[in-house]
């Protein structure tokens, strides 16, 4: 069986258990999406084994485990039905059935996700050895998907309506698990080790407060976490670029406009009454 092959067989078994999380009374499920992210971790150390070695035990790993873990979590916030659309009031029937096949297509994203990133591991752990042409596609693509990541695990968080005590310590380890591996990956071939250290946890370290200012604000959870994944994106951006010691203007500037328009946007359509 090729390593293709067994990508393809992965993410599409990931994606069908999740689907079954999604039909479990919810007092169990957080427990069968941890076990899920489990197996997740164990397929994966089995398809990349070859190629592991070092901190790539940690690195290459983090990403698809915590992918699926992420959007197990999400997945129990998605619609049970589509009251209306265009304006238009739906049938309790019709409502449901499309609550039905947004959440099939939900699942299939899902695996498409975790696919890509069975891929770009592999990729990233062939760069290590070797030069390959594919690797910058790849980190472009890594990039977007531990964002995404990101946004999961901070609408959850803020969707759980926590105390700041715990959406401050919560917000602070899903940014370094996911800042480490990302600003990781920035090169291969040099040792960056205690650099990227640091700037994982402070990177990290400015998501959480930023996650406890949120606490306070009466803002929907999705533009919450957007706004957080926002400041990942930024953070990422700027220490990516200073890793690879190519710090440009127009980048800075393009950080900062996006993560201000996010933010406005997210004032603007918060209620402040009542």
């Amino acid at each position: 069986m090729s390593k293709r092959t067994k990508f393809i067989l992965i993410s599409t078994l990931i994606a069908f258990f999740l689907w079954l999380t999604s039909l479990a009374q919810v007092d169990y499920r957080f427990g069968l999406v941890l076990a899920v992210a489990a197996v997740s971790y164990i397929l994966s150390v089995w398809v990349l084994f070859d190629d592991l070695k070092g901190i790539e035990w940690i690195t290459l790993i983090v990403l698809p485990m915590m992918f699926t873990l992420g959007s197990g979590l999400f997945s129990n916030f998605l619609p049970t039905a589509f009251p209306g659309m265009f304006g238009r009031t739906l049938s309790i029937e019709t409502s449901q059935l499309l609550a039905g096949i947004f959440k099939v297509v939900y699942f299939l994203l899902v695996g498409l996700g975790l696919y890509s990133i069975l891929l770009i591991e592999n990729i990233f752990s062939v760069a290590s050895i070797r030069t390959i042409q594919l690797f910058r596609a790849a980190r472009s693509v890594n990039f977007i998907l531990t964002l995404v990541t990101s946004l999961f695990f901070f609408t959850v968080a803020l969707s759980l309506k926590l105390a700041f005590w715990w959406v401050v310590p919560i917000s602070f380890v899903v940014s370094f698990v996911l800042a480490y591996p990302s600003l990781w990956s920035v090169d291969l071939k040099n040792d960056f080790g205690p650099q990227v250290w640091r700037y994982a946890v402070s990177s990290s370290f400015v998501i959480a407060i930023l996650s406890g200012v949120l606490s306070f604000w009466p803002i929907k959870p999705f533009m919450g976490g957007l706004i957080l994944t926002s400041g990942l994106y930024a953070l990422f951006g700027i220490l990516e670029q200073r890793l690879s010691n190519r710090v440009y203007l127009e980048s800075l500037l393009e950080y900062g406009v996006t993560v201000l328009i996010i933010i406005v946007v997210g004032f603007l359509t918060t209620s402040w009454v009542g």
